[in-house]
């Protein structure tokens, strides 16, 4: 699903970095910017401080420019246009993970925050996804990923071409871990022939994983954490069947959206044992939970746990939150969707915010479960442009059908015209978000106590 919007940035250039730890060679790696786990983090620290310019932050200058020209074309050209731009600029080469330390991805994180004069309520830690993005920017609360996402590349290969896209990503990950072997961690090479098919053509997308509490959240916490503070666990349990490459080393056929795991697996299948885990992009791994609630025990804090067995619980959650801060707009709902998504404009405004996962079948059908019974006086919806063409993409029209049998509909970013290949969505939807606070913001931003957090439970 990473390709949804990586696409449009990597036609202008490298993505700027997100972290990285200069080897003694120089050489660095970058988290990717547009990683759900790096995304939730940046969302969250800019509801925090105010600071930030979300989705746009990974726009290098002049991109606009470039994107606007390339939308004047055909849908065909478009997606030809944002193909050849990952070529020539998508990923990092293999040889720049020599030096690479796992422990500059948690410093990274912990430095998106500032430290709290008076300590933090609460502090997050766990699987990212939106939903938890807005509860952490309605609480105040920090929060610290237990995922983070690399791309590198490898010579051109057919999308379908799992056996070659498995052996490169083999190598890296070995690479990895051979390279971090005091760290407890594990690497997932995540393929997605449908949802990123043009992206695994270039590069093989790894996710580093959490296997305890780094030195620099453990440090985090006790700096930060108010006296009386609690830390909540995101402990999603989503599950999706992982090939095992070798030890802490998976790779993955698949993601959430509206097509199976078994229907992935049988057009895909690869000659290694299978286990079903907790899922690469959404869910936490076991051993991470285990090692937060063993520090929690050791320094005497209070831990709220959260597991759920799907990513959208978090968001229904996160909606439920806005519904129980005073002045919130109830009667008005923001629908975001993956990484388009600004929960610094949903506090600054009162619109309570519904994340969806993608903008898929899957979704579309929650949707309307969650519709049913529901007029609003404003719905506002944005989703993600996908140049993938997958088969489980629901239509504009669909959207647009649904939600304006339930109020009245106003698009965040979305050209009908150019869309789902819609190269501006991200700079209509930024410039839009600002409107939205410029528009309606509140004396004082919405916020939630811990205690009608823990009400809601």
């Amino acid at each position: 699903m990473l390709t949804f919007i990586l696409l449009f940035a990597l036609v202008v250039g490298n993505l700027p970095a997100a972290a990285k730890r200069e080897s003694g060679s120089q050489k660095a790696i970058t988290v990717e910017g547009f990683d759900s786990g790096t995304r939730v983090v940046r969302e969250v620290a800019e509801a925090l401080t105010g600071r930030g310019k979300s989705i746009l932050e990974c726009y290098p200058p002049g991109s606009r420019l470039f994107l606007g020209l390339l939308s004047l074309l055909s849908e065909n050209l478009r997606i030809a246009g944002i193909e050849w731009g990952m070529s020539v600029s998508v990923g990092q080469k293999p040889e720049e993970l020599e030096g690479f330390d796992v422990n500059s991805l948690s410093e990274w994180c912990t430095s998106q925050y500032p430290n709290a004069d008076h300590g933090y309520q609460a502090i997050i830690v766990g699987s990212p996804n939106g939903g938890i993005a807005h509860l952490a920017a309605l609480l105040r609360a920090p929060f610290l990923t237990t995922s983070f996402g690399l791309t590198f590349r490898h010579p051109p290969i057919k999308p379908d071409e799992l056996e070659a896209y498995y052996e490169s990503g083999k190598e890296l990950a070995a690479t990895i871990l051979s390279n971090n072997a005091g760290e407890r961690i594990e690497v997932i090479n995540h393929y997605d022939p449908l949802h990123d098919r043009s992206l695994v053509h270039y590069v093989n997308f790894l996710r580093i994983k959490l296997l305890e509490l780094p030195r620099a959240y453990q440090e985090f916490i006790l700096g930060n954490l108010a006296p009386q503070g609690k830390i909540i666990l995101i402990n999603c349990c989503y599950r999706w069947p992982q090939y095992v490459v070798a030890e802490r080393s998976f790779l993955q056929v698949g993601g959430l959206g509206g097509i199976s795991p078994q229907e992935y697996l049988a057009r895909w299948p690869l000659n290694l044992p299978l286990e079903e885990r907790r899922e690469s992009e959404w869910g936490c791994p076991g051993e991470f939970a285990t090692a937060v609630k063993d520090f929690v025990e050791d320094h005497g804090i209070e831990v709220i746990e959260i597991g759920f067995g799907h990513p959208q619980e978090y968001g229904l959650l996160a909606y439920r939150a806005y519904l129980a801060c005073e002045d919130v707009r109830g009667e008005e709902i923001l629908f975001d969707c993956f990484n388009h998504q600004n929960p610094h404009t949903n506090i600054q405004t009162g619109i309570p915010g519904l994340w969806l996962p993608f903008n898929t079948e899957d979704c579309l059908a929650f949707a309307r479960g969650f519709l049913e019974g529901k007029k609003f006086e404003r719905i506002y919806l944005t989703l993600l442009p996908s140049f993938a063409r997958s088969p489980d993409t629901a239509t504009l029209e669909s959207w647009r059908e649904l939600l304006s049998h339930h109020g009245k509909l106003e698009l965040l970013g979305i050209n009908p015209r150019t869309f789902p290949a819609d190269t501006l969505a991200p700079f209509r939807f930024a410039g839009q978000m600002r409107g939205l606070r410029q528009r309606y913001r509140l004396s004082r931003p919405l916020e939630l106590a811990l205690s009608s957090l823990e009400e809601l439970l």
